[in-house]
């Protein structure tokens, strides 16, 4: 049974339950965390509504919960997973969220929404997921009434195994190092990760300042990292704190020319936004960050680095350090037959299902 909370209720129950929920479901990510979720919830605009789908079993045991946010600024209501598009894993979360009878019952739920003209919007859900799985059925149930398509998702394990990359690859990295080494003998070379809240506060100025460099004057490709130089990022990071979130950053003579927002749950870190300074480009700051950190974690007893979501170009960059590859399933609901079916050129997907 699925019972849904609104407003002050949904609110109510995210600072009453959810943190519990999260930590009886080891597949939660911390885009699942109530810190996460909260910090966007608090800022939802004056048109949306915070909205909590609840998979109820006896007594009222909840088994299963999705965040989700109702916009009615447009013609049409839109239902969107909460902390969409920042948020790059959308789950179910609980104990059963990956029952397949749990997950049928939050499908239906969503399915109902599209059926009585609300625009539905899930994206970034893993594919394994049980709810993406129900989403994306042929059956006659769901048939025709999403549109769908996948994105692809890079792990690496750690520590970075170089003896096991290409030869061709090994050199690739000996050859910007050597570049890097050669650099350090003529500058301060600095790599350093956030450990207080008031270092990643400092640290995401900083951030948000590369990327906004980065990208001046054109658009990031379409599903990349939301850029960060919005004010809420801020109020969510102090919510998040130093014992989720983290900054990592390379400087030059002190002067930060990459950086690398991530979050943590467990022994798993997830970069969130990366920016680089365009000026040191040809120095790949990003890939030298990348060796930094990833030792950095090693060392700090952390087993994977999740690199997110994968956007046009940037396969190849990812493929040098081995990731395991996955996927993610944005499922869009398609209009009712009495609107105009959308350009599927504007849909938010890389590759159809």
């Amino acid at each position: 049974m699925v019972r849904v909370l609104e407003g002050a209720a949904a609110g109510a129950f995210m600072a009453s339950s959810w943190a519990d929920l999260c930590r009886r479901d080891s597949q939660a990510t911390p885009y699942q965390s109530p810190a996460w979720l909260t910090g966007w919830a608090h800022q939802l605009p004056p048109s949306s509504r915070l909205v909590v789908a609840l998979c109820e079993g006896p007594a009222r045991q909840v088994l299963a919960a999705v965040p989700l946010v109702c916009d009615r600024a447009g013609a049409r209501p839109r239902t969107f997973a909460l902390s969409a598009p920042m948020g790059e894993y959308v789950r179910a979360v609980g104990p059963a969220a990956e029952d397949p009878q749990v997950a049928m019952a939050l499908a239906r739920y969503l399915e109902g929404l599209a059926a009585d003209g609300q625009h539905v919007d899930m994206a970034g859900l893993p594919a394994d997921s049980a709810l993406a799985r129900h989403l994306t059925s042929t059956g006659p149930a769901f048939a025709g009434r999403w549109h769908t398509s996948v994105t692809d998702c890079a792990e690496i394990s750690l520590p970075l195994a170089y003896e096991g990359m290409s030869r061709s690859t090994r050199r690739d990295h000996k050859r910007r190092q050597r570049a890097w080494d050669e650099l350090a003998q003529r500058h301060k070379v600095t790599y350093q990760r956030t450990r207080d809240s008031d270092e990643l506060l400092t640290a995401y100025a900083a951030l948000a300042s590369l990327h906004a460099r980065r990208w001046a004057g054109h658009a990031p490709p379409a599903g990349s990292p939301h850029a960060p130089g919005a004010l809420h990022w801020p109020a969510v990071l102090e919510r998040c704190g130093a014992n989720m979130a983290f900054i990592a950053t390379l400087a030059v003579d002190d002067e930060i020319v990459a950086a690398q927002l991530c979050l943590t749950r467990h022994r798993r870190a997830y970069s969130v936004v990366p920016a680089i300074d365009p000026f040191y480009k040809d120095l790949a700051p990003g890939h030298a960050l990348l060796r930094h950190l990833a030792q950095d974690l090693t060392t700090a007893g952390y087993e994977y680095l999740d690199l997110g979501r994968t956007v046009l170009g940037q396969h190849a960059y990812k493929d040098q350090y081995r990731p395991r590859w996955s996927k993610t399933v944005s499922a869009v609901s398609a209009p009712p037959a009495s609107l105009e079916v959308p350009d599927e050129r504007a849909w938010p997907t890389a590759e159809p299902v």
